[in-house]
């Protein structure tokens, strides 16, 4: 009998926001690794504006070398919660 593998369970993270486009409350879920390393764009499923969540691989050159949506908030002064 040869060992059955088990699934490796990554990290996630959950955000909840509002969607200053259309005003409507959204709730996404994505990976620990993606936030923390890659790039995460978000979809609103009410008007399907995009949001950016994180960029750490310099994608988009209008972060100004923020990285994810707590640098941003950060410097607008806002806070986020966890």
């Amino acid at each position: 009998n040869a060992p059955t593998a088990t699934p490796s369970v990554s990290p996630s993270l959950k955000l909840i926001y509002t969607c200053k486009i259309c005003n409507s409350r959204q709730q996404k879920q994505f990976s620990k690794l993606a936030y923390t390393k890659g790039v995460v764009i978000v979809t609103c499923d009410s008007c399907n504006n995009r949001h950016l969540i994180a960029d750490n691989l310099g994608w988009f050159s209008d972060m100004n070398g923020k990285k994810n949506i707590e640098d941003i908030l950060k410097e607008k002064g806002e806070t986020v919660g966890k």
